[in-house]
C-alpha cells in the first residue's frame, strides 16, 4: 500500500511540476528547434544570395573575356557590364562581388577617359566598408584617378599614413609618381627606391619600370663615380663640340 501511495504521490508531484514548468519547457524546445532551423534557413538564404551575386559577376567577366583581341569594349558590351554592375550594387551591395563590379566599371571609365565616373565608382566601393585587402586596392586606384584629375595633394594624402601590407611596393611607386607630378624629384627618388626594395614580384617588367623611373629622378650626387665621370666627360665633350661649331661658323662668316 505504501508503495502504491508513493507512486501516486510521485504522479501528483510530476503533474504539479508539469503544470508549473511544462509550458516553459515546450517554449524552450520550440525556440531551440526553431532557432536551429531558422539559422539553417538564414545560412541557406545567404548562400543563395552569394551564388546569385557570383553568377552576375561571372557574367560580367565573361563579357570582358569575349573581347578576344584585348582591345576596348564596344558600346553594347560596356552597357551590358554597366547594367550588371548596377544590379549587383543595388541587390548585393554588401558583397565583395558588388565592390569588384564597381572596380571593373571604374577601369572601363578610365579607359574611356571618364575620370569623374571612375572616381564615383571607386568611392562607392570605399563606402561599402570593404575587406582590408579590397580597401587597399580601391584606395590606391582612387588615388591614381584623383592624381589624373589634377588633385595631386588629395592623391598623396590617400596613400600616406596607412599600412599597405602586401601592396607596399605599389603604394610607394604611386607616391613616386605623384611627387614627380609635383616636380619633387628628390621625394620621387626616395619613393621609387622604397618601391623597388619592397617589390617581391617575379615579373621582370615591374623591376625594369621601377629602375627606369629611378634613373630618371636619381640625383647627380648619388650617381656612381664612374657614371658621374662619364656624364661629366659627355657634358664637356658636348660643350667643346658646340664651341668648335660656333668658332667654325664665325670663321666662315669672316671669310
Amino acid at each position: 500500500m505504501a508503495d502504491h501511495l508513493s507512486e501516486e504521490e510521485q504522479i501528483e508531484s510530476f503533474k504539479r511540476w508539469w503544470a508549473e514548468n511544462g509550458l516553459q519547457i515546450v517554449v524552450s524546445v520550440v525556440l531551440v528547434v526553431g532557432g536551429y532551423f531558422g539559422w539553417q534557413g538564414w545560412q541557406d538564404s545567404q548562400q543563395a544570395q552569394a551564388q546569385q551575386a557570383s553568377d552576375l559577376y561571372i557574367e560580367m567577366i565573361d563579357i570582358v573575356a569575349s573581347q578576344s583581341d584585348g582591345g576596348a569594349l564596344n558600346l553594347q558590351k560596356e552597357v551590358a557590364i554597366n547594367n550588371l554592375a548596377n544590379q549587383l550594387k543595388a541587390d548585393f551591395s554588401g558583397s565583395g562581388y558588388a565592390q569588384f563590379a564597381a572596380l571593373l566599371n571604374a577601369k572601363i571609365a578610365v579607359d574611356n577617359n571618364e575620370l569623374d565616373r571612375a572616381a564615383t565608382e571607386l568611392q562607392w566601393a570605399m563606402d561599402q566598408d570593404p575587406e582590408p585587402e579590397t580597401e587597399r586596392l580601391v584606395k590606391l586606384r582612387l588615388a591614381r584617378v584623383e592624381a589624373a584629375r589634377g588633385n595631386i595633394e588629395t592623391a598623396l594624402q590617400m596613400v600616406q599614413g596607412i599600412d599597405p601590407a602586401e601592396m607596399k611596393s605599389a603604394y610607394e611607386e604611386a607616391k613616386g609618381d605623384f611627387y614627380l607630378q609635383q616636380g619633387n624629384t628628390a621625394a620621387a627618388y626616395t619613393a621609387y627606391e622604397s618601391a623597388l626594395a619592397a617589390n617581391d614580384s617575379t615579373d621582370q617588367m615591374i623591376v625594369n619600370i621601377l629602375q627606369l623611373k629611378i634613373s630618371q629622378v636619381k640625383p647627380v650626387a648619388v650617381l656612381e663615380p664612374a657614371t658621374l665621370e662619364a656624364t661629366l666627360e659627355a657634358t664637356l665633350k658636348a660643350t667643346k663640340d658646340d664651341t668648335n661649331q660656333i668658332g667654325e661658323s664665325q670663321e666662315g662668316d669672316s671669310q
